[in-house]
C-alpha cells in the first residue's frame, strides 16, 4: 500500500535529511505513523519545516525535482500569510509549509486559520512504516494536529477519508464527540 509515493520516501524526505533539514510528517501519513501501518492509500505527503529552513529546503527540493522531472510549484500565500511548496509526481504530492517558532510557541499556518503549539511539537520521532523512513511529530502531536483540522473544518461528516481515520486515531469517546450520528 500506498507504493506509488516512494518517490517521497525515497528522493524527497532523504535530500532534506542529508541537507541537515529537519522536517515533520503530519496529516493522513502521520495518522499511519500513529497506528503503526498504512491503513488507506494515501494520495499525498504533508510536512512541515522550520520557517528558517524553508527557502534552503525549497531549493533543495527544487534540486531533486530538475534531477527526477518532478514539478515544484509554490501557490500564492493565503490570506493569513500561509505558504506552501507543493511537489507532483504523476498524481501524487509533496505539500511543505513553513513552521513559525516564537518565543517557545510554535505557529502552523492552515487553510481555515493558524494554531498555535508547544515547542514539543518539534520533538522528532523516527517511523518506519512498509520499509519506509520518515520523521513525524510525537503521537501526542499527531492526535493534537488531527483533532485541530476536525475541530476547524466544517466537512468532517462528508469526508470518508477524515472520517475513517478519525475510527483509528480516536477513543470510541473522542470519536462520538465528533461523529455522534455514528
Amino acid at each position: 500500500m500506498n507504493e506509488h509515493l516512494e518517490p517521497v520516501f525515497n528522493l524527497l524526505l532523504p535530500a532534506l535529511d542529508k541537507a541537515g533539514i529537519d522536517y515533520w510528517v503530519y496529516g493522513g501519513v502521520s495518522v499511519a505513523a500513529y497506528v503503526g501501518k498504512f491503513i488507506r492509500s494515501n494520495k499525498d505527503i504533508d510536512i512541515f519545516v522550520r520557517e528558517a529552513d524553508f527557502e534552503r529546503a525549497k531549493l533543495i527540493l527544487n534540486n531533486s525535482c530538475i534531477q527526477n522531472n518532478f514539478q515544484l510549484s509554490e501557490p500564492p500565500p493565503l490570506s493569513n500569510g500561509r505558504r506552501k511548496v507543493e511537489i507532483r509526481i504523476d498524481s501524487e504530492r509533496l505539500s511543505m509549509v513553513p513552521a513559525y517558532i516564537k518565543d517557545h510557541i510554535v505557529e502552523l499556518k492552515f487553510k481555515r486559520g493558524s494554531k498555535e503549539y508547544s515547542t514539543q511539537i518539534l520533538e522528532r520521532v523516527e517511523r518506519n512504516i512498509s520499509g519506509y523512513k520518515f520523521f513525524s511529530p510525537t503521537d501526542v502531536y499527531i492526535k493534537e494536529l488531527f483533532v485541530n483540522y476536525l475541530t476547524t473544518s466544517g466537512k468532517k461528516d462528508k469526508d470518508k477519508i477524515k472520517n475513517y481515520d478519525a475510527k483509528n486515531i480516536l477513543t470510541s469517546e473522542e470519536y462520538s464527540k465528533f461523529y455522534p450520528n455514528n
